[in-house]
């Protein structure tokens, strides 16, 4: 399977997100077009307290106009290793420094749409700092059980689908 693009269009560049336009040939030989986020990737961060709680942050969130339940997450800077934008979003969102993260999966957001590659990193040692979040950003940290955690995906607290992949990855690691 396979889509030839026939012409791409930039329609928007913005801060942080660009928006295009491709014209593609399909398989059948028909035209057809496809609108494309592009996005320059984020890490997320499964973070674990020594005694095995999840850190979750809560904030408000413009696109559904809500405040939602999340894991640590954020975008990777131009020329910055997954690793350490990792470290620094953790960091800056919540106010642990990890002394041990490791890489654990990568995954598609939404690749109907969007460019956007998510990379989960497991945070474990965590020593608490001074939380720095940008000046746009508010974040409040809660510590919760892997029990806790799930209890809010089925209750519907937790929305967020990053959250709860890597809910699910931090019940993975537990059982390691």
């Amino acid at each position: 399977m396979h889509e030839e693009t026939i012409s791409s269009k930039k329609i928007y560049q913005g801060r942080m997100l660009g928006l295009r336009d491709d014209t593609v040939k399909l398989e059948n030989g028909r035209i057809s077009n496809r609108e494309i986020c592009e996005h320059p990737g984020a890490v997320a961060i499964i973070a674990f307290t020594s005694d095995n709680k999840m850190v979750l942050i809560k904030q408000y969130r413009k696109p559904v106009e809500k405040v939602i339940y999340e894991v640590p997450a954020g975008l990777v800077e131009e020329g910055e290793s997954l690793k350490h934008a990792a470290v620094r979003e953790l960091e800056e969102e919540t106010g642990y420094r990890a002394g041990k993260i490791e890489k654990s999966i990568d995954g598609f957001t939404s690749p109907g749409y969007s460019t956007e590659i998510l990379h989960f990193f497991i945070a474990s040692q965590l020593k608490e700092t001074k939380k720095n979040t940008e000046e746009d950003e508010h974040t409040e940290v809660h510590i919760v059980t892997l029990e806790k955690a799930h209890q809010m995906v089925e209750d519907g607290r937790i929305e967020d689908n990053k959250t709860i992949v890597g809910i699910y990855l931090a019940e993975r690691y537990l059982k390691t």
